[in-house]
């Protein structure tokens, strides 16, 4: 998590301020997506949602602070453009294992029995 955190602050800083906002978008979408497909698994959505609701506070710092206002200026443009800015959305995406369903079709990368 704290890793995840630090990334999505390193894609927001401020000295990426010269560059559009769709281009720090598509930076984060690609992390988040490739971030939730290695974590998909499991119980993890409270984990999801925490990550997105940082996700979204840090692009709508960054987009105050690229317009000289304040995270509030950001937050309103977000919640008023239709998709929200683009930034992908983390619900739904935890697939829940099946009982008796092994994740994987192979136990092990070899193929072999345990020792």
């Amino acid at each position: 998590m704290r890793r995840a955190r630090d990334r999505i602050a390193e894609l927001t800083r401020r000295s990426r301020l010269l560059l559009p906002v769709e281009e720090v978008v598509k930076d984060l979408n690609r992390f988040l997506r490739g971030w939730t497909g290695y974590f998909r698994y499991g119980h993890s959505a409270t984990r999801f949602k925490l990550i997105e609701t940082h996700a979204r506070l840090r692009l709508a710092l960054f987009i105050g602070k690229k317009h000289k206002r304040g995270r509030g200026f950001g937050w309103t443009a977000m919640c008023h453009s239709p998709d929200g800015c683009g930034l992908v959305d983390l619900t739904g995406t935890v697939v829940a294992p099946r009982a008796n369903k092994p994740w994987r079709e192979k136990p092990n990368t070899g193929g072999e029995r345990r020792r």
